[in-house]
């Protein structure tokens, strides 16, 4: 019970918040991008979806190391950390989670993203909080 009391502090709830806004942000950016992909071009869903979380990318990290975690660590080791996270979430979130969402369980492809973020949002702030971005 310890570990998750000295966890559960004003700074990581501080950086909780500031993490789930800029999480909002690149989410709304990445789906009115997928949509775009998806519905004016008519790509299939899969590819638009990859194309779009790798644009986000970058966004994503500045925003993260700048402002949500304040970090000034090595911004190499963290930018590999970073980009093995994204292809484990490449893989797992935007392949098999959208494909099982959409063809397997039948959910809109309109809706699936949100599903998706749902489960990438838990995993992806442990392991920003406790491996990429700790100091």
């Amino acid at each position: 019970m310890k570990p998750l009391k000295s966890f559960l502090n004003k700074e990581t709830l501080a950086q909780l918040y500031r993490y789930l806004v800029t999480g909002f942000t690149a989410f709304g950016i990445e789906y009115a991008l997928y949509v775009f992909l998806l519905k004016v071009l008519g790509w299939h869903y899969v590819l638009s979806s990859v194309i779009v979380y790798a644009l986000v990318f970058w966004f994503s990290f500045i925003i993260n190391r700048i402002w949500s975690f304040k970090s000034k660590g090595d911004m190499r080791k963290q930018v590999i950390q970073y980009g093995l996270l994204f292809f484990f979430n490449l893989v797992v979130a935007n392949v098999i989670l959208m494909t099982f969402f959409i063809d397997i369980v039948g959910i809109s492809p309109l809706v699936s993203p949100f599903l998706k973020m749902a489960c990438v949002v838990c995993w992806n702030f442990l392991i920003y909080k406790t491996i990429i971005y700790k100091e």
